[in-house]
């Protein structure tokens, strides 16, 4: 990896030499709203959230997509966007209407925010060295804006200098997580490119059946989840490829867990040196713990499609509390064993239990009075792995770069796919002190590269 992060900054000088290296700056010039295509029939316009989406934040999940292709005009574009949200937002009605409190959505079709955006920037010196900040500036709101208490998506178009396009959304957990936004984009996309989403399959809304809503009606109608930002909170990518991961694997393969899946390595491997860099600047070996973020629709009997859209996610925590329980194949096992409990006691309390919203409350609350009692180093893992993002062409080819902005909160780790099959990529948030120590581990070293530079934008120059 070190090679090819040199001759992407070889390319880089040559063919941008000109290009400031001041950061990136974009600039909206246009806001639209995009309603669906076909109005949404009376009987479908009370949309009821589920428990799940009931007890889930009130904020936006972010992606950003990039393209290099310049096949269409810009123009032709942004016109071939809008048409194509339009007519899938008719299958995708509910994000269309308005949040009501913590009870449902009114499917009314007042629209998406769709705006359009300059930058500064060619899009291959951006992809030399991302960085959170430049991703941030690409989705059209804040994570944790406002808007979050009533709109459930918005979408940003923004065009770089010499071509390229960065399609950024913030969709709210209210109605969805990480599957459900890789549902939605691909579907716009097969829209955009075929006309139709049929290859990729028509949403399929189940989640109140399933996970009946609790009496919430009395609860502040809008609670926007403030982040807990950290004024010396670091954020750094990270890129584990196919090949590390697969050494990574063997070496935590132990005979409790023989055959480590890649987020469980990947995850063990950040949790140990996340885990070592905090005791180190504390001094104060502490028990630590993980609440690592699990994709429910795989778990429940019979398992739900894949199109099921919905906040189907929920948190196993697996601990450390001993010294010898840092181990690498010690902590996947943790993590295994924590996944099948949850699975096997867990989540079957949940379909079909009038003392569901209890469990999960109880559950949440746990977690809360750890973190809160100080007692504890508490790390957070949110996984979008193999939910096939790179498979979103909206006609001008598959995207060059896929990247989830991470929110800047203190011992949050989000990991997902690279364009390579078999790797992945994670932001990392630490304080500045343990990062200096993480980021130089050794053993993370191994099989981690810093940040390294999205190399297929400079294929062209060759």
């Amino acid at each position: 990896m070190n090679l090819a992060r040199v001759f992407c900054r070889r390319l880089h000088q040559k063919c941008l030499a000109s290009e400031s290296k001041s950061q990136m700056r974009v600039d909206t010039v246009a806001r639209d709203i995009i309603r669906p295509s076909s109005p949404t029939p009376d009987h479908l316009r009370h949309f009821k959230l589920s428990l799940l989406e009931q007890l889930g934040p009130t904020i936006f999940g972010p992606m950003v997509f990039f393209y290099s292709s310049s096949r269409f005009r810009q123009a032709e574009q942004l016109q071939k966007l809008k048409k194509s949200l339009s007519e899938t937002l008719s299958h995708f009605y509910p994000l269309a209407g308005r949040l009501k409190g913590n009870v449902s959505i009114d499917c009314n079709d007042s629209g998406v925010d769709f705006l359009e955006a300059e930058a500064d920037s060619s899009l291959s010196g951006f992809l030399e060295e991302p960085y959170l900040e430049g991703l941030q500036q690409l989705i059209p709101t804040q994570v944790d804006s406002p808007e979050a208490r009533t709109k459930l998506l918005l979408a940003q178009a923004s065009f770089f200098r010499c071509g390229g396009i960065a399609l950024g959304v913030c969709l709210s957990h209210k109605i969805a997580d990480a599957s459900s936004i890789g549902l939605i984009m691909k579907s716009w996309a097969a829209m955009s490119a075929r006309g139709s989403m049929k290859t990729v399959g028509f949403p399929v809304y189940n989640t109140a059946n399933l996970f009946p809503p609790g009496n919430f009606s009395d609860t502040d109608p809008a609670p926007v989840v403030e982040p807990e930002i950290m004024k010396k909170t670091v954020s750094k990518r990270f890129v584990f490829g196919a090949s590390d991961i697969q050494s990574l694997q063997a070496k935590s393969a132990s005979s409790e867990v023989s055959q480590p899946t890649r987020v469980e390595a990947v995850s063990a491997l950040i949790w140990k040196c996340a885990m070592k860099a905090t005791r180190t600047v504390s001094g104060t070996p502490k028990p630590s713990v993980i609440a690592h973020a699990t994709n429910i629709r795989r778990l429940v009997s019979p398992p739900l499609p894949e199109t099921s859209i919905g906040n189907l996610v929920s948190y196993f925590a697996a601990r450390a509390e001993e010294e010898n329980q840092t181990k690498l194949q010690n902590l996947v096992f943790q993590i295994r064993k924590a996944k099948q409990n949850f699975r096997d006691k867990h989540v079957p309390k949940l379909i079909g239990n009038p003392e569901a919203p209890d469990i999960i409350c109880n559950h949440q609350k746990e977690a809360g009075d750890m973190i809160a009692s100080g007692e504890y180093d508490f790390y957070i893992f949110s996984s979008a792995c193999r939910f096939d993002l790179y498979e979103t062409d909206f006609g001008w080819g598959k995207p060059t770069w896929v990247g989830v902005p991470s929110v800047q909160q203190k011992n949050m780790m989000v990991l997902f796919d690279t364009k390579e099959p078999g790797g992945i990529e994670v932001w990392v948030n630490l304080h500045e002190e343990e990062m200096e120590l993480f980021e130089k581990d050794s053993e993370f070293i191994e099989f981690a590269s810093p940040n390294p530079c999205i190399i297929e934008p400079f294929l062209h120059v060759l």
